[in-house]
């Protein structure tokens, strides 16, 4: 088989290139499992501008238009909600600030201190350990599966092929260019190729790329309280994340550490996490205080990381003519989803994309990075009390 485009990686960040390439080009993703079986079916779903990444700011504005105007195609809905961050650092004025800075890029963003943070939400919050929140009201959150299968079928109806239960082994090389894949079931040739495999991307691609795979942590809580009008939010202190689910459950999740050997088999959290929850939940919002572990999750597969937690999306010059990498979406791969797969086609089509891409070259890196990062634990062990 001759093609013109082939995707190796059947997530968010593969099906969203189809998407997008598969209009105007001859497009094959092949997944080695079945689409969203990795990452992107364990994620949050969360969708927001994030404070730590300024230089997602465009990228993340992208993508909220986008989710807007997919809401409703086939059975996709994105569900808006504010996302409230309790902070513990910086003291109030520097929320403020903080705040101000977004306000100042068009996106809607309030901080506030105890009192009018409970005037919004009554009785929702406990502040007693934070020095305020900052509410991004530009924000929501959708099923990740249903979000990928939704893309997936985009891309098929506009002449994409996607093969599941296809894994490949390596590119085909020749002449510094590339010229396809070898797969479990042959050769298949193509004109260019994109990676877009998580923490597998750099052996796939047989490009050096600064990539660490780690792990992420779930958990749905059942409680009698109605939280279906609840907001997303995020607790500083303990790093974790909560948002509503669609059967009145509470997902949370949070907890990430790095992990040696991703392709080891894990789908259950770690007990200092499960501590942590039980610990954090009821003492956050106390209404929750008969919240009760139903479920427990974590991506079996891991995702992947780069130093600086910024994705790699680049046609990186360490590498053969017509390849593109993208990967190191370190858990953010919903929310930047499309603007991953709007990147993606840049590349691919030699074209502008509507923000910088700057940000996600793979030759911006020190050559000895550091890992250290305050949301990745170095160990399982480390993820809970």
């Amino acid at each position: 088989m001759t093609g013109d485009i082939l995707i190796v990686g059947g997530g968010i960040a593969g099906l969203g290139a189809a998407r997008e390439l598969a209009p105007d080009h001859d497009v094959t993703v092949l997944e080695r499992d079945g689409i969203a079986s990795g990452a992107t079916g364990h994620a949050s779903g969360l969708v927001s501008v994030v404070a730590d990444y300024a230089e997602r700011r465009e990228a993340a504005r992208y993508s909220i238009e986008f989710f807007r105007e997919f809401d409703g195609t086939g059975q996709f809905s994105f569900h808006e909600r504010p996302f409230v961050q309790l902070r513990t650092t910086p003291e109030l004025p520097g929320l403020r600030e903080e705040a101000a800075d977004f306000r100042d890029d068009g996106f809607a963003v309030t901080a506030h201190d105890g009192t009018s943070l409970a005037d919004r939400y009554p009785e929702m919050f406990d502040m007693s350990v934070h020095t305020g929140a900052v509410v991004f009201e530009d924000a929501g959150w959708v099923d990740p599966y249903t979000y990928a299968a939704t893309v997936a079928d985009e891309a098929v109806s506009e002449g994409a092929e996607i093969r599941t239960n296809t894994e490949v082994t390596e590119l085909v090389v020749d002449g510094g260019a590339v010229h396809g894949v070898r797969t479990d079931d042959g050769e298949i040739r193509a004109d260019q190729v994109v990676v877009a495999a998580g923490w597998r991307t750099p052996d796939l691609a047989g490009v050096d790329l600064p990539v660490r795979p780690f792990r992420y942590q779930t958990a749905n809580l059942e409680t009698t309280a109605e939280i279906e009008d609840y907001p997303i939010a995020w607790d500083q202190e303990s790093r974790l994340y909560w948002r509503p689910e669609h059967n009145g459950d509470l997902h949370v999740g949070g907890g990430a550490y790095y992990v040696s050997e991703p392709g080891s088999i894990r789908s259950s959290t770690v007990e200092g996490f499960k501590r942590l929850v039980a610990g954090t939940i009821p003492d956050r919002v106390p209404a929750l205080t008969d919240a009760r572990l139903a479920t427990d999750d974590t991506c079996p597969s891991g995702d992947a990381a780069t130093p600086d937690h910024l994705p790699i999306i680049d046609s990186p010059t360490n590498g053969p003519v017509g390849l593109v990498v993208a990967t190191g979406l370190h858990g953010f791969g919903i929310m930047a989803g499309p603007a991953v797969g709007r990147a993606i086609r840049a590349h691919v089509a030699e074209e502008d994309a509507p923000f910088p891409l700057e940000p996600y070259r793979a030759d911006r890196f020190d050559p000895n990075p550091s890992w250290e990062f305050p949301y990745i634990a170095p160990t399982a062990a480390e993820t809970g009390p």
